[in-house]
């Protein structure tokens, strides 16, 4: 019963890992978009 506990919790935080990954790198290049849209607002509302 213990070692299945520890199986499950090693692979929530696995899956969590991974997600975390791939919502990092999805974020990353949706931040620097994000970032150049608001930075071009910026400017035109100048």
């Amino acid at each position: 019963m213990e070692s299945r506990k520890r199986v499950s919790s090693y692979l929530r935080l696995s899956s969590w890992k991974y997600l975390h990954l791939r919502f990092d790198v999805h974020s990353g290049t949706r931040t620097q978009y994000f970032s150049l849209k608001m930075l071009l607002c910026h400017l035109l509302s100048y």
